[in-house]
């Protein structure tokens, strides 16, 4: 075998996308179901939630660093 087609072979097996685990219909209902990321900092990372009506009233239920929680999320404002 030349090396010039071992290079070639050696690149495909290598550069070739690898597939991402879990069916699309996993993926779709995940970003369905997930709860938006945050806009702001949730400060405490301590009140996890899982659904909106988990949340006391004035915080909503978002994606963050630390997981799903409920915080303030307000829209903050990086005015420079």
């Amino acid at each position: 075998m030349k090396p010039v087609l071992l290079l070639q072979l050696f690149l495909l097996i290598h550069l070739t996308p690898q597939q991402v685990p879990g069916s699309p219909k996993e993926h779709v209902m995940r970003s369905i179901l997930e709860p938006p990321p945050c806009r702001s900092d949730p400060g405490n990372c301590t009140q996890f939630c899982t659904l909106q009506e988990d949340c006391q009233n004035g915080l909503q239920c978002c994606s963050s660093f630390c997981g799903i929680v409920c915080t303030l999320n307000n829209h903050v404002n990086h005015d420079r």
